[in-house]
C-alpha cells in the first residue's frame, strides 16, 4: 500500500502568531512620513523642514532628502504669511515630468532649471552626487544658412556642465556654426558601430511594427523573416549581430525594384549615421557596403563610434536636425540612442529630456516603438 500522505499543518491564524506577525508588518509613523517625502516628486520648504525634524528623531535611517534643488515658489503664498512659498525638485525620487504650455509662457527655462538641478552643485540645489544628462533635439526649420540650437545647451555657461552635441554627419558643419557661440560645448558626430546594433534595433529601424497587422509592405516581412533566422543563427553559434551577414541575406532575397528602392532608403539613412572605414592610403568606404569588392591589399580600419559612457556633470544633446533626417528617422534614432544611453554600468542617476517631442513623435510606426 502506497504511504499516506502526511497532514498539511494547519493555516496559522493563532494570536501569538498574528502578533509575530504583525510585529514585521508594522510601520512607525515617523518613519512613514520620511518615506512618503523622500519618494515625492515636489515638495514644498515647510515640508522639507518637517522631514527633518523627523529624521532627527528617526535616527538611523537613510531615508532623507539628500538632492534636491529649487524649482519655484507658490504665488498663492500671501509674502507676509510665515508659511515657506519655495517648491523644491526631488532629484533622487524617480520622476516623470511633462511641461507644457503656450509659447513664451517658460517651458524651455522650466526644463534648464530641472536639468542645472540634476547636473550641478550650486546655492540653488543639494546635490552631492550630480546626474548625467541626456537630451533629443529636433528642429523642423533647419536649413543650410540658419537653424536654432537645442536651449538646454545653454547650460554650458556654468563651468561646471560639459556639453556634447551628437549630430547628423549630413549637418555637422551647420550645427558647429550654430552651437559655436556657446562655451564649453563641443559636437561630433553621432556615429554607430556594429555592436551599437541589435535584432531589436534594426526591427526598430525598419519600422517594423506588430500593430502594423495587414498594413505592413511585403519587404518589411522579408526584412523580419531574415532578421529573425539571423536571430535563430546567432543563438546557435553565440556573438552579437552581424550587420554585414544582415545585408548579404537581403541581397540574395529577390526582390522586385519597388520593393527593395524602400528599403534602400532606409539601410542607406542608417548607414549614413554607421562608423566608417578608413584604409590605410586614405580611402573610405561605408560600413554597409561589405557587398561590394574592394582591393584586397588595401587594409580597413574602422573609426570610433560615438562614446556613451556616462559621465557625471555632462549633458549629451543628440540634435538631429538635418533636412537629410526625416522626424520619422529622427525618432527611431533618439530610441537607438535611448537604450545605448541606459545600457551602460554605472552607479550614476541619469535624467532624459524629450526636446519638443511633439516635432517628432507623430502619429507614425517609429513613435510606437
Amino acid at each position: 500500500m502506497p504511504p499516506k500522505p502526511k497532514k498539511l499543518k494547519a493555516t496559522r491564524f493563532h494570536d501569538k502568531d498574528f502578533e509575530a506577525h504583525m510585529e514585521l508588518l508594522c510601520l512607525n509613523e515617523k518613519s512613514k512620513g520620511l518615506n512618503d517625502v523622500s519618494l515625492a516628486p515636489m515638495f514644498m520648504g515647510h515640508v522639507g523642514k518637517h522631514q527633518v525634524d523627523l529624521k532627527r528623531e528617526c535616527s538611523g535611517r537613510a531615508n532623507i532628502l539628500d538632492q534636491y534643488g529649487l524649482l519655484g515658489r507658490d504665488l498663492s503664498t500671501n509674502p507676509v504669511s510665515d508659511k515657506d512659498p519655495r517648491v523644491f525638485y526631488n532629484v533622487a525620487a524617480p520622476t516623470s515630468t511633462f511641461i507644457c504650455g503656450s509659447q513664451g509662457s517658460g517651458k524651455s527655462h522650466t526644463l534648464a532649471t530641472l536639468l542645472e538641478n540634476c547636473l550641478v552643485q550650486s546655492k540653488a540645489n543639494l546635490l552631492p552626487r550630480p546626474l548625467t544628462g541626456l537630451v533629443f533635439h529636433y528642429d523642423t526649420f533647419i536649413s543650410d544658412a540658419g537653424g536654432l540650437p537645442c536651449e538646454a545647451a545653454h547650460l554650458s555657461s556654468h563651468q561646471g556642465i560639459k556639453v556634447r552635441v551628437l549630430c547628423p554627419p549630413t549637418n555637422v558643419m551647420n550645427i558647429k556654426r550654430i552651437y559655436s557661440a556657446m562655451p564649453n560645448v563641443s559636437v561630433q558626430e553621432l556615429r554607430l558601430g556594429q555592436a551599437d546594433l541589435n535584432t531589436k534595433r534594426m526591427l526598430d529601424l525598419m519600422a517594423i511594427n506588430s500593430g502594423q497587422n495587414g498594413r505592413m509592405p511585403l519587404y518589411l516581412h522579408v526584412v523580419a523573416r531574415v532578421l529573425r533566422e539571423s536571430r535563430i543563427q546567432q543563438q546557435q553559434q553565440g556573438g552579437t549581430f552581424d550587420y554585414h551577414g544582415f545585408k548579404r541575406a537581403l541581397e540574395a532575397e529577390n526582390l522586385t525594384e519597388s520593393q527593395s528602392i524602400p528599403l534602400q532608403q532606409r539601410l542607406e539613412t542608417l548607414e549614413s549615421f554607421m562608423v566608417k572605414q578608413v584604409s590605410n592610403t586614405g580611402a573610405v568606404a561605408n560600413q554597409g557596403n561589405v557587398g561590394k569588392k574592394k582591393n584586397k591589399a588595401t587594409a580597413f580600419k574602422e573609426e570610433k563610434a560615438s562614446n556613451w559612457t556616462p559621465v557625471s556633470g555632462q549633458l549629451t544633446v543628440v540634435d538631429l536636425s538635418c533636412p537629410c533626417v526625416t522626424p520619422e528617422m529622427a525618432c527611431s534614432l533618439f530610441n537607438v540612442c535611448l537604450g545605448l544611453f541606459l545600457e551602460q554600468e554605472t552607479n550614476l542617476g541619469r535624467v532624459v529630456a524629450l526636446d519638443e517631442s511633439h516635432k517628432y513623435m507623430t502619429d507614425n510606426v517609429e513613435s510606437q516603438a
